[in-house]
Formats: C-alpha cells, sequence, structure tokens
C-alpha cells in the first residue's frame, strides 16, 4: 500500500516567523502598513507580504507581482500545456533540434547548465521524463521498475543542450530530453519580483514565500534582521533551528516535501540523475543562504544529490553562499562562513 503525502502549501520547507516579527509600526515613522496576499503558481501557493506607508499602494505592488508571476509560469511551467516550455519539450519529442527561446528562458536555462558543470551533474534540468515516470505529488505517482527507470535515463544529460546566447538559441541533440526547471524556476521567479518590488518603491521591505524559497527585501521594520526557521524535516510542524538574514534569501530541500511511501520505503521528489531514483545521500534536508533565489534554488537540489561532504566543498568554495545540512540521524553540518547569519538549533 501507498502511503501518501504531498506538502505543496505555504511554508512547508520553511517556516517563517512573521508573527513574532510583527509590523513594529511603533519602530518605523514609514512602514506601519502591511499587506500579505497569498496565490497559487508553479503548483506552489505563495505568500507576499509587504510593508510600507501606503496599503493601497502595496496592494497594487503585489498584484502586479502576481501578474508576472503569471506571465513567467506561462514561459518556464513543464505542465503548462499553453507555456513556451511545454511546446519546446512537445517539439523535441518530435525531433526538432534548433529553437529560438526567450530571454527569460535563456536566462534559467543558462544556469542549469551552469550549475549542472560545478555540480559535477548533480542538477540535470533534463531528466523531465524520469520524473512524469515517478509522478511524485501527482495522481499518478508510483515506483516504476528497473527497467522503465532506466529507459527514461537514455538519451538525458545537460550535454546534450546547447544555447547561443548572443541569438538565444537553444540546440537539442536527443529527442529523449524533457526540460524541466521545476528546481530553479521559482527561484528566478523570487529574484525578479523582488526586482520588480524594488523598482516601483525602493523603500517597501518584506517577505517572499514560495513555498520553501524564502526571499527577504530589507530588514524588519525596526532595523532588525528577519527570523527564518528552518523546518524540523522528522516533523515538519516543527523548527529545526533558524538563521537571521536581511536583504537575502534562505531556501531549503528536503526529503519531506514531496513524497509516497511504499512497503516502509520512503520515495521522496528529488531525484539523482545518475541513478534515477530519489536521491540518497544521507542527507534530509539542504537550506542554502544567500543573495541571489536562482543560486539557492539550484544549489539546494545540487548539494542535496551529492551528500554532505561534496556540498560543503562546493558551497564553501563559492563566495557569498552558506548551508545549513540536515543528516539522517538529525546532526547537522553547516559551511564555513554560517557564523555570520547567527544559526542556532532549536532546543
Amino acid at each position: 500500500m501507498f502511503k501518501k503525502k504531498s506538502c505543496l502549501f505555504l511554508s512547508i520547507c520553511l517556516i517563517l516567523v512573521v508573527n513574532l516579527v510583527g509590523c513594529s509600526s511603533g519602530n518605523s515613522s514609514h512602514a506601519n502598513e502591511k499587506v500579505s496576499l497569498s496565490e497559487l503558481h508553479f503548483d506552489t501557493i505563495m505568500n507576499i507580504s509587504l510593508y510600507g506607508d501606503n496599503k493601497e499602494e502595496l496592494t497594487g505592488i503585489i498584484r502586479d507581482s502576481y501578474a508576472r508571476i503569471d506571465d513567467l509560469e506561462k514561459i518556464f511551467s513543464a505542465q503548462l500545456g499553453s507555456s513556451e516550455l511545454y511546446a519546446i519539450n512537445q517539439a523535441i519529442a518530435r525531433g526538432e533540434e534548433s529553437f529560438t527561446i526567450s530571454d527569460e528562458l535563456e536566462k534559467v536555462i543558462k544556469y542549469g547548465l551552469d550549475v549542472n558543470e560545478i555540480s559535477n551533474g548533480a542538477l540535470d534540468i533534463t531528466i523531465g521524463n524520469l520524473i512524469d515516470l515517478w509522478g511524485i505529488g501527482t495522481d499518478h505517482e508510483n515506483l516504476p521498475t528497473s527497467e522503465a527507470i532506466s529507459e527514461a535515463l537514455v538519451g538525458t544529460g545537460c550535454s546534450y543542450l546547447s544555447l547561443d546566447e548572443d541569438n538565444n538559441e537553444l540546440r537539442v541533440y536527443s529527442n529523449k530530453v524533457k526540460i524541466d526547471l521545476g528546481a530553479i524556476a521559482k527561484g528566478y521567479a523570487a529574484d525578479d519580483i523582488k526586482s520588480l518590488i524594488l523598482s516601483k518603491n525602493p523603500k517597501v521591505t518584506g517577505i517572499l514565500d514560495f513555498g520553501g524559497n524564502i526571499m527577504t527585501i530589507g530588514g524588519k521594520t525596526d532595523g532588525s534582521k528577519w527570523k527564518v526557521g528552518i523546518t524540523d524535516p522528522f516533523d515538519n510542524s516543527n523548527v529545526y533551528g533558524g538563521v537571521s538574514v536581511s536583504d537575502l534569501c534562505v531556501v531549503t530541500s528536503g526529503n519531506y516535501e514531496r513524497y509516497f511511501e511504499k512497503d516502509g520505503v520512503r520515495y521522496h521528489h528529488i531525484l539523482d540523475a545518475k541513478t534515477g531514483f530519489p536521491a540518497k545521500k544521507g542527507l534530509v534536508s539542504v537550506s542554502i543562504i544567500g543573495s541571489s533565489s536562482i543560486q539557492c534554488d539550484a544549489l539546494s537540489t545540487a548539494c542535496f544529490c551529492l551528500g554532505a561532504d561534496d556540498a560543503l566543498s562546493l558551497i564553501n568554495g563559492i563566495d557569498g553562499v552558506e548551508c545549513v545540512l540536515i543528516y539522517e540521524n538529525g546532526d547537522v553540518a553547516v559551511s564555513d562562513g554560517i557564523g555570520q547569519y547567527d544559526f542556532v538549533r532549536a532546543e
């Protein structure tokens, strides 16, 4: 029998203690209003909370933000029949090889290829058919046969993709490739929306919660940092620990986000492109802290598939990025510079 758990709702990867930070209107002369609105995009309930001095303006900015997110979903979604990526994947399956793509899609595919290279293939955006085969988090999730998994991996790999950035041309050299940007698209969206918000009012502060992808805009209204809690992967109603950040993002990938169980074995949605099975490298949660959400999004998946030793080596070699890794036994490992974010483990 299958035991199914699909956690596609607000703040399931990270618990952000917004209620504890409040609006602090007594400590700020220009940020005494808060507006918080949620919508469903990218199969995730997203929440945008903004602080400023004009509620009507904040509401308008959030509405514009969700309209932009809707536009991005129509570019990046591998499931939405009207999306740019969906049409490209259909054409790849028919044997087409060359595509002129949008600036946004070019940037995200390029980032996926870059992280694939630095992570020794741990992040692979070409395994959409494997993702579909498992169907984790959908109504057709199942445990595939080893033969079906092996077949789904044939002809996949980022070596089958190339980009001509000057002409926004994507070339694909295998009709078995199906591009899936689920590991990085929300990260790009968070970066994009933060820029949009600040272009409309650079004094606005707030939080973007894109389902485990937390982006902070500025600091709290009293000038202090935001407290971002990292979900306990063994009991996602609790907090494992937390970090203090300002104008940064925190992105977590964990084996508790979307999964099913069969015969007492948990099969989660973070698939290892080398084996075709859910990644099993001794980690249950990876949190990445940095200024770029797409970077943190991509690295959280890559590090989960790498395992602790290789993940720490990778993160310690990248300026401006830190990590918190939680092992299967509940222990934790952190990158060299995590101290600047006051990481503390919950009592």
